[in-house]
């Protein structure tokens, strides 16, 4: 059994307070300082609530057990300067989460618990802002996946075309586990072999679903623990209705891969985001592999991360666990798109399975959830 948010929340203020202690001495600002700062509210620092994002982990659990992400920016700062979140405690504040700003003078802070916060930075003239967790809006789609609800999910009708030609989707490429849905890459019992470059392969199912469920701009979040090896590809990704259509994507839409993953061998650490879309008949491309992935886990097929997308007329923000990995300003798409989860084996990528008695291989979604503003 996991353990209880709460106890998970003790443990990390009673490391972070520790942190704080041992940083003291050389940052000539101890944690009880910076409870106690008299800063001006929102003076050269930003800050906002974003939703349960954040929810690194070996089991499952529910939505709502998911930390609150906190994104923070502060004017000119330094890389590694030390900003800490904090709770109220009585008359005092209490270190929930500490962090370091990277080079744009960013960091992502969590906190388990609802309520008032306040993130605070130290150094000569210390810097804060107060907020709550009232800023996040309700969730206007939840699926936790107790079941599968087959209004909400349907199998899409993708096979044998495209760079797909060896595998198809299917209704045996899914079923809940364990309080998880589990998308699977199985062997094709009704068909033969399949020839790629020369080399036979089986024929395969593909668990690949698409939600009854549209919206435009907001959050979209998934719990992931994806398929360990090479071979086919565990995606978290949206679409717009229709053919894909020539034009602006204000007006025509995007692909929108939140993740993709290629499993734990993959030269270049198997993770990407991308968008496309389709300005002219020939498409645009945005995005690419994750730099770095081994800073925010290498766990991805033993552990469930949270992965997400922060769609606005804009941009989009990817990240993982709350931390930005990627923000794209192009492609944009102004109109409503739809969810996919899927577990895909393509054609090019066969071969890196090294052998049909790999699989199956799984991939297991915990929850799906949505924040999005209401129509206006």
């Amino acid at each position: 059994m996991p353990a209880p948010r709460r106890m998970t929340a003790l443990v990390r203020r009673t490391t972070a307070l520790a942190c704080l202690a041992a940083l003291a001495a050389c940052s000539g600002t101890a944690g009880a300082d910076l409870a106690e700062a008299d800063f001006e509210d929102g003076k050269g620092i930003s800050a906002a609530v974003l939703p349960q994002l954040s929810a690194p982990g070996e089991d499952a659990e529910k939505s709502t057990d998911a930390e609150f992400v906190v994104d923070v920016s502060i004017e000119g700062a330094d890389a590694g300067r030390r900003v800490e979140l904090q709770v109220p405690d009585g008359d005092d504040w209490t270190t929930e989460d500490t962090g370091e700003t990277d080079a744009e003078g960013r960091v992502a802070l969590t906190v388990a618990e609802p309520g008032e916060l306040r993130v605070v930075s130290g150094g000569d003239a210390p810097v804060g802002v107060r907020l709550s967790t009232d800023e996040v809006p309700e969730p206007s789609f939840t699926d936790e996946f107790d079941s599968l609800d087959t209004a909400a999910w349907g199998t899409r009708d993708q096979g044998y075309a495209g760079v797909r030609m060896c595998s198809r989707a299917s209704d045996e490429g899914r079923e809940v586990v364990d309080g998880v849905l589990r998308l699977s890459v199985l062997d094709d019992p009704d068909k033969g072999t399949c020839r790629v470059k020369g080399k036979p392969y089986a024929y395969r199912l593909n668990g690949h679903l698409g939600s009854a469920y549209s919206f435009t701009y907001g959050h979209a979040a998934a719990r992931i623990k994806f398929q360990p090896l090479r071979g086919q590809h565990g995606s978290f990704w949206l679409q717009g209705f229709g053919p894909e259509p020539t034009g602006d994507a204000k007006l025509t839409g995007a692909e929108i891969d939140i993740i993709e993953y290629f499993g734990d061998d993959h030269p270049d650490g198997g993770l990407t985001s991308f968008v496309y879309w389709h300005p002219t008949a020939k498409g645009e491309t945005a995005g690419g592999w994750l730099p770095d992935p081994e800073k925010l886990g290498d766990d991805w097929s033993s552990k469930f991360h949270v992965f997400s997308v922060e769609w606005t007329p804009e941009q989009y923000v990817f990240r993982i666990d709350g931390q930005v990995t990627n923000t794209i300003k192009q492609g944009v798409s102004g109109v409503p798109e739809y969810l996919i989860i899927s577990l895909l084996s393509s054609d090019y990528e066969l071969q890196h399975l090294e052998g049909d008695d790999n699989l199956p291989q799984h991939m297991d979604v915990d929850w799906v959830k949505v924040w999005s503003p209401p129509a206006a």
